[in-house]
């Protein structure tokens, strides 16, 4: 099986695990460790995930990963933690407990791409309002941000 395919697979059997928790999974990577698998699964709530929680859930998925041999013949590592500031938003339903956080943000205005830094003042349905710094607000859909990453604070 293909990384992609993997990845997708992962996906989809945590998602029903997560969300009896509360959790849903933001993103999977997939490393190669000398004769094992590193899985990093990185998962949130809607209010943020406390080092308990990703035990917790870490415990859960590795018993479900193993019954249904995900990793047939392969050993493998699982680690679950959160996002984190130093990775890009994946989902729309990370946005809203962000509002007041100040982003990098490119996104699709046209013909190129366009980049800004600016404060998530709100978000509404698919729509997010950013304030850039002496700008007027922007307000983007969901769709056109390419990728938006919060900057640290210092």
């Amino acid at each position: 099986m293909k990384v992609h395919e993997t990845r997708l697979k992962i996906k989809e059997i945590a998602a029903p695990v997560l969300e009896q928790e509360g959790v849903f999974v933001v993103d999977v990577q997939l490393r190669l460790e000398r004769k094992s698998v590193l899985v990093q699964l990185y998962a949130d709530t809607d209010k943020g995930i406390t080092i308990d929680e990703c035990a917790r859930v870490s415990r859960e998925l590795r018993s479900v990963f193993e019954t249904q041999r995900v990793f047939e013949g392969t050993d493998f590592r699982l680690e679950v933690s959160s996002p984190g500031m130093d990775r890009p938003l994946r989902l729309l339903r990370q946005y809203p407990k962000n509002v007041g956080r100040r982003f990098s943000v490119r996104f699709n205005a046209g013909p190129e791409p366009a980049s800004m830094k600016a404060v998530l003042t709100a978000v509404e349905g698919n729509q997010l309002t950013f304030q850039p710094d002496g700008g007027e607000p922007i307000s983007l859909s969901f769709e056109q941000i390419i990728e938006s990453q919060e900057e640290l604070p210092w």
